[in-house]
């Protein structure tokens, strides 16, 4: 509809908003990591390391079962706190982008008009079913959503930051809610000195509905902050910045700490298709379990569950887990296999937020996993990295390779009306990967100049990879040159391919819309979008930041009966709450089933 795509045109550089990498690259250079560390007092056993990780070590864990029909949630009570991954931008990046042209309203619509009459031959995106899912106001107010879903036979679990939700597919009641950190307690041991946020912090929430076993697959992450000497907490910031608690800008990373800061994933299956029953639930560390976990990925094939993070210890680092399938679904002790210091050795950039595909008929014992990164543009990149297990479970072995892609940068801020306050595109890291009959799919956010004016804005640069040439085999460029488009989600399956996003500009208040293509379609181009939420307002919850934390990512899955797709996004109602004010800016989410007629 009202869109503009282009294909395998090349992204323009940028000097733009970057993450400092400098502590892990100053590591690597000097041939230390956390994943050649030896672990005292643990049994590990360590088999030969591929030439792109360290690894994999073993470990055994044992879990705990949970009814969360009988789970009964705390409320909305305890504080609320800023998750997920950082975006920093500076002043002055913010300043130039607020000097970016406002094109008339008439001649926008009128271009797009113009260019979607070209295609429009094909499908449309159509909207079945659609509701509300678990809003601000009922959490405990953190930012971002980080919204997920998925979809069984009869229900939809919706997962955000800090809780998990059950709704009826079709009628969209929600059945019940229940708190992260409640799901995993039997697991967590309240550690010595009490937690430092009063309860166990469980964040970063992933979902996944296994089609080939009829399980859903909950995963997040907890994070218990260290404690100095004197008594200072070395909170998440301090972990993802590298700085020493309270002195700002201190780099010698000398501190001394009355207890090291820890984190562990945490993970839950239930134990039929019926997720108002019995989970089954584990909590895994890392090797070196000193630092923060943070932005965990979730996915999974025939035999295994597969977990990844961005590790921030004495040395930023992504890091792997292998999960034995049938034990975790049986409830059994589950065999673990961690890969550390993921890391292509044949690109330049710094690999970050590794993305394990959906995988459930595919892959395990007998076939090929696939993950993807999206590697770090310093200022640009070129290259996404690919990388395949094989006997996850007995035996596994990771390879890594490299997948040459157009050039692409950092994406700006997006702007949003009536406001100065920014909303945070987070970057060009990968969202997700889906894996459908030989293809990858996978998504992120650019850096991107649609007019050559050297006016740039955040535009969704997709990608479907053969795995077994290890090539793109089609891409594209979805957005406009006056709105920016963010945070794509991917789903693939059978012969469609949909992309769940949020969308901000100068006149459009940030909301929510699906686009997507399906295969007989003119290659690199999709084929039809719908705005499935529109933002109401402006979005600015204040604490005197110019830029919004938003998304950190949204959510797709296929229903296992209709072959549709539900997806889950972000976006900002009609409520404005002033920035000075005590309570926040709320999001609100929305859940919708989206086919191709």
């Amino acid at each position: 509809m009202s869109k503009k795509h282009t294909q395998l045109d090349s992204e323009q550089n940028s000097d733009g908003d970057r993450l400092t990498m400098t502590r892990r690259r100053a590591l690597q250079l000097s041939g230390v990591g956390v994943g050649s560390l030896a672990v005292p007092g643990s049994s590990i056993d360590v088999r030969a390391a591929s030439d792109c990780a360290n690894g994999p070590f073993e470990r055994t864990h044992s879990g705990a079962t949970v009814n969360l029909a009988r789970l009964e949630s705390k409320g909305n009570g305890g504080s609320a706190r800023d998750t997920g991954a950082k975006s920093p931008v500076s002043g002055t990046k913010i300043e130039t982008l607020r000097a970016e042209r406002r094109a008339g309203q008439h001649a926008r619509v009128q271009r797009n008009r113009d260019l979607r009459g070209r295609f429009d031959t094909g499908d449309e995106v159509t909207i079945r079913a659609e509701y509300d899912g678990v809003n601000a106001e009922g959490t405990r107010g953190g930012v971002p959503s980080d919204s997920q879903i998925a979809t069984g036979r009869s229900k939809n679990v919706h997962a955000v930051n800090r809780q998990v939700a059950i709704f009826n597919k079709r009628s969209g009641k929600q059945q019940l809610k229940v708190q992260l950190e409640d799901l995993f307690e039997p697991l967590i041991d309240e550690p010595e000195g009490g937690f430092v946020y009063g309860e166990p912090f469980v964040f970063d929430p992933r979902a996944r509905y296994d089609r080939n076993a009829d399980r859903f697959v909950i995963a997040a992450v907890q994070y218990e902050p260290g404690i100095t000497e004197d008594g200072e907490i070395v909170d998440k910031d301090d972990q993802e910045e590298g700085k020493e608690p309270g002195e700002e800008g201190d780099e010698d990373g000398s501190v001394n700490l009355a207890r090291e800061p820890r984190g562990w994933w945490c993970i839950a299956v239930s134990d039929n298709s019926n997720p108002n029953g019995k989970w089954h639930v584990y909590r895994i560390p890392p090797i070196n379990n000193e630092g923060l976990v943070d932005y965990p990925a979730l996915g999974l094939d025939r035999d295994a569950i597969y977990l990844t993070q961005n590790f921030f210890g004495d040395v930023l680092e992504v890091t792997m887990v292998t999960l034995d399938k049938e034990a975790m679904y049986d409830g059994q002790d589950v065999t673990a296999n961690h890969f550390t210091a993921l890391d292509n050795p044949n690109v330049e950039n710094v690999d970050f937020t590794v993305q394990p595909a959906l995988q459930p008929f595919s892959g395990g014992t007998d076939g090929t996993f696939y993950l993807v990164d999206s590697v770090f543009p310093s200022p640009t990149a070129s290259a996404l990295s690919l990388w395949e297990v094989t006997n996850p479970v007995s035996d596994p072995t990771l390879d890594c390779f490299t997948v040459d892609v157009e050039e692409f940068a950092y994406p700006p801020t997006a702007r949003q009306p009536n406001s100065d306050a920014r909303i945070d595109t987070l970057g060009t890291r990968l969202m997700n990967a889906d894996y459908n009959d030989g293809s990858l799919w996978t998504a992120h956010t650019i850096q991107y100049d649609w007019n050559g004016d050297g006016t740039a804005v955040a535009a969704i640069k997709w990608y479907e990879i053969d795995t077994a040439t290890r090539e793109v085999v089609q891409s594209g460029v979805y957005g406009d040159p006056d709105k920016s488009y963010f945070i794509p989600t991917i789903g693939s399956d059978s012969d469609s391919t949909i992309i769940t996003h949020n969308v901000s500009g100068p006149d459009t208040f940030p909301r929510m819309d699906v686009a997507g293509r399906t295969a007989d379609y003119t290659p690199n181009l999709l084929e039809d979008s719908v705005v499935v939420q529109d933002g109401e307002s402006k979005y600015d919850y204040g604490e005197g930041q110019e830029v919004m934390r938003w998304g950190d990512y949204n959510g797709v899955s296929v229903d296992p009966t209709t072959g549709q797709f539900w997806t889950v996004s972000q976006y900002s109602p009609d409520i404005n709450i002033a920035p000075e004010a005590e309570e926040r800016d709320p999001y609100h989410t929305r859940i919708a089933e989206i086919s191709f007629d």
